[in-house]
C-alpha cells in the first residue's frame, strides 16, 4: 500500500512539473505576435488583476473567416504583440463554444468581436470584424484611454448627460461593435420634442445608423417626410427608404421565403406615408432577379424599371447600368441603354461612379476618344470628392493603348 501511495505522488509531482514547465514555456515564448494564454475566463481575470492589467479577449467563431485572417495576418506582428502583451492579459475564446454563457452577457452577432474588461471585470471596451494591424493597434489604444472607451459612453447615455453628438456616436460604437442599436435609437429618436426632430444630428442617426424599416419611429419618420425633404432633399430621403426596405425584402429572398418576400411587399405598399412603395418594391422585385441570376427576365425588367421609376434618379441609374455593363456587354443594344442612362445619371448628378461606368462603357461601344475624355474627367471629380480612382487610372492606360 505505501509503495502505490508513493508511486502515486511521484506520478503527481511529475504532472505538477511537466504543467509548471509548460505554463513557463508558454509564458516566455519568443515568437512575434500576442501570446494568447491558456485561461478560461475567469482565470484571465484574476491574471488582470494580479498583473494590473486589463483583460483583452479575442472572442471568435468557427465559421468566421476574419477570425482566421486576424489570427493569421495580424495577432502574429511584432508590433501588436509587444504592445498587446504589455499592455493586457490575453486571450481566445469561442463564443459559442466555452464563451457561450458570456455572450448571452456580451450579444455580440459579429466575429471577430474584440472585448477588453478591467482589472474588477467591469466591460470597458469593444469592437468588431476584421481589423488591419494600425486601426488594431488603435483600437488598443482607445481601449486604454478613458474618454475614448464605450463604457464612458454608455454611462453618459445612461445617465442622460450625453450630448447629441455623444449618442450619436455611441449608437455608431454600438452597431460597429457587433452589438444591436436599433431598438435604442429608435426609443431615442422617438422621444425627441417637434422642435429638434428633424436636426442634423437625429438625420445622421437615421441616414447612417438606422437600418430596421419595421421599429417604431418608422411612422413619425414618414409623418414628417416633407418636412426632412425640405431641409435634407428628396433624393437624399428616398435613398435612404430605397435602401432601408430593399435590405427588408432581401432578407425574405435570401432565406428562400417566397410567401414571406410577398407578404412583406404587400406589408411596404400598406405603409402610411411611404410614397415611394411601389418604386422600393419594383426595386425589389429587381434585385431578386440578380440574386438568383434570372438574366433575361432582368434585361427586360430592368427597362421596365428604369422607364417608369429611375430616369430621375441618379444613383438607381447607375444600379441598374452596372448589371448591363456586367452581364450584358456583348450586346451593343444593351450597351447602348446603359450608356444613355449613366450620361443621364452624370446630368442629375456628377459623380465618379457614374463617370467611370460611362467611360467603361464607351469604350465598349468602340468610343475610345470619348472613352478617354469622361475617364480623365472621372479621376477630376474623384480628386474633388477624395476618392480613389485607380481603377480609372488603369482604364485610361487600356484605353491609350488601344487607341
Amino acid at each position: 500500500m505505501r509503495k502505490q501511495n508513493t508511486g502515486i505522488k511521484i506520478l503527481l509531482i511529475g504532472m505538477l512539473f511537466l504543467v509548471r514547465m509548460t505554463f513557463v514555456a508558454y509564458a516566455t515564448d519568443d515568437k512575434p505576435g500576442i501570446h494568447f494564454r491558456a485561461l478560461t475566463f475567469e482565470q484571465a481575470l484574476a491574471a488582470a488583476k494580479a498583473e494590473n492589467k486589463p483583460l483583452f479577449i479575442h472572442g471568435f467563431a468557427d465559421w468566421c473567416h476574419y477570425c482566421e485572417y486576424m489570427k493569421d495576418s495580424v495577432y502574429p506582428d511584432k508590433e501588436v504583440g509587444e504592445y498587446y502583451n504589455s499592455h493586457f492579459v490575453c486571450i481566445k475564446m469561442d463564443m459559442e463554444k466555452e464563451g457561450k454563457e458570456l455572450n448571452k452577457t456580451i450579444k455580440s452577432h459579429t466575429f471577430p468581436t474584440f472585448l477588453f474588461f478591467d482589472t474588477n471585470g467591469e466591460l470597458m471596451h469593444r469592437a468588431a470584424g476584421r481589423r488591419y494591424k494600425n486601426p488594431f493597434l488603435d483600437l488598443a489604444q482607445e481601449a486604454l484611454e478613458p474618454r475614448r472607451q464605450m463604457r464612458t459612453f454608455k454611462k453618459k447615455y445612461d445617465s442622460g448627460t450625453a450630448s447629441p453628438y455623444e449618442v450619436q456616436f455611441y449608437f455608431r460604437m454600438m452597431e460597429t461593435s457587433g452589438m444591436d442599436a436599433q431598438l435604442l435609437l429608435s426609443d431615442y429618436l422617438g422621444k425627441q420634442p417637434d422642435s429638434t426632430f428633424t436636426n442634423a444630428n437625429n438625420w445622421k442617426i437615421f441616414y447612417d445608423i438606422m437600418k430596421d424599416p419595421m421599429l417604431p419611429v418608422m411612422r413619425r419618420i414618414l409623418g414628417n417626410k416633407k418636412a426632412l425633404e425640405s431641409i435634407y432633399t428628396a433624393d437624399s430621403i428616398n435613398n435612404k427608404l430605397i435602401n432601408l426596405y430593399n435590405s427588408y425584402l432581401t432578407q425574405f429572398v435570401q432565406m428562400l421565403d417566397s410567401a414571406g418576400y410577398e407578404k412583406a411587399k404587400q406589408q411596404v405598399r400598406r405603409t402610411n406615408g411611404l410614397d415611394i412603395a411601389d418604386k422600393i418594391c419594383a426595386f425589389a422585385d429587381l434585385n431578386k432577379l440578380k440574386m438568383k441570376s434570372e438574366w433575361t427576365a432582368y434585361q427586360t425588367e430592368g427597362k421596365k424599371f428604369v422607364e417608369h421609376y429611375a430616369m430621375n434618379d441618379p444613383k438607381r441609374l447607375i444600379d441598374v447600368a452596372g448589371v448591363f455593363y456586367e452581364h450584358f456587354n456583348s450586346d451593343k443594344e444593351m450597351m447602348s441603354l446603359a450608356e444613355q442612362w449613366l450620361q443621364q445619371s452624370v446630368k442629375l448628378a456628377d459623380r465618379y461612379k457614374a463617370n467611370h461606368l460611362l467611360a467603361s462603357v464607351q469604350f465598349i461601344l468602340g468610343k475610345k476618344e470619348q472613352a478617354l475624355v469622361t475617364a480623365n474627367h472621372a479621376v477630376e471629380v474623384a480628386k474633388r470628392d477624395n476618392n480613389d480612382y485607380r481603377q480609372t487610372t488603369q482604364l485610361i492606360v487600356v484605353i491609350q493603348k488601344a487607341q
